[in-house]
């Protein structure tokens, strides 16, 4: 938005910040607020405390409009505002609560759901979150997330013997399946060679971490690095020299992972029926999809992209283009001013004063 020319204004919260925190620059200013450290005191009044510390920023800086991510207090603060908005939904509290079955999950669904409500303008970040998140009344557009410029080019086919694979996921869970990973990577070595690896990163696929025990504990570990908590800057620039990317996620809303792995050049192999991952991979044209439930249906399509230099380098390419063309800073941004543009009724403002939360 500033590359566009917008003057923007950031509210954020911080647990450790108890006096408000303003920093202003030529054209970006930054307010931060309180955010209260107990979860039990957040979900005692939904959230209203976080909410009326960022309508009290919105009311001192004034801006055209507000727009607000995630559809939680940030959504929460511009709705109290009163302020033109836009929320941007980026995940289904319904299936999170499934997943996650606590009471703090419960919170966030009922502020999440007084959120859709309340709310007249929303988009969501994939035609999977949209229609799961639709109403008579509420019709989310649309837009997907913009990813970050970085190092990538198109890959030659790895004729082997050494072959990389790389996932990169939040946390050992059930939805992220990688146990389902670990058992196709033994075949997929045992049909490539010893020299094939697999690595692993996030910040429960440390060394001795609950990911490593459990491949341990299955047999599963030859060949495997448990790489452990990267920072996003490492991660963007060790991408490029993997060769597959195995994301086993059983269902994501968008999939930052997917992009900027293509951005890379890197062929992504991924879940059939996860969520939005095959509206991200263009429905098999920009990756592989596969049954990430079954480890052999896995392994099977890890051992064709590995065996088939054509497919392999085609991927490539192609994952790179459809970033440029779908998933890019530019594209991303423009979808979003015309929106704006439609809430404030104007036809193209030179500028719009515009929060991101």
């Amino acid at each position: 938005m500033l590359e566009a020319g917008h003057q923007v204004s950031i509210y954020s919260l911080d647990p450790n910040v108890t006096t408000p925190v303003i920093l202003r620059g030529g054209q970006l200013t930054i307010y931060i607020g309180h955010f209260r450290p107990r979860p039990r005191e957040r979900c005692f009044d939904l959230f209203k405390q976080e909410g009326k510390e960022l309508a009290r920023f919105i009311d001192q800086d004034q801006p055209d409009m507000v727009h607000a991510h995630w559809g939680y207090e940030f959504a929460l603060g511009a709705l109290m505002s009163g302020y033109p908005h836009l929320i941007t939904l980026h995940d289904d509290p319904w299936l999170i609560l499934r997943y996650v079955p606590d009471a703090y999950r419960v919170a966030r669904l009922l502020l999440k759901l007084k959120v859709l409500r309340q709310g007249k303008n929303f988009t969501a970040v994939s035609p999977y979150l949209a229609d799961a998140l639709k109403s008579a009344t509420r019709q989310p557009v649309v837009i997907p997330n913009a990813v970050w410029p970085a190092s990538g080019y198109p890959h030659t086919f790895p004729a082997g013997p050494r072959r990389r694979i790389v996932s990169m996921l939040a946390e050992w869970s059930s939805r992220k399946n990688v146990s389902s990973a670990l058992l196709a990577f033994r075949e997929v070595r045992q049909q490539l060679g010893p020299d094939t690896e697999y690595w692993l990163y996030g910040s429960d696929y440390g060394v001795n971490g609950p990911a490593q025990r459990w491949a341990e504990s299955h047999g599963v570990a030859e060949g495997v690095h448990f790489a452990g908590k990267a920072s996003h800057r490492e991660i963007t620039t060790l991408l490029p020299g993997f060769d597959v990317m195995l994301h086993p996620s059983r269902e994501e809303s968008f999939g930052m992972t997917l992009i900027e792995a293509m951005q890379a050049g890197v062929p992504v192999v991924a879940g059939a029926k996860s969520g939005a991952v095959p509206w991200v991979l263009d429905h098999g044209k920009r990756g592989v999809l596969t049954n990430i439930n079954s480890p052999a249906a896995i392994a099977t399509s890890l051992c064709d992209l590995l065996t088939h230099p054509k497919q392999y380098e085609q991927l490539s390419q192609q994952g790179i283009t459809s970033v440029q063309e779908r998933f890019s800073i530019p594209i991303v941004t423009a979808a979003y001013e015309e929106q704006y543009h439609r809430i404030l009724g104007q036809k193209a403002p030179q500028a719009v004063s515009v929060l991101s939360l």
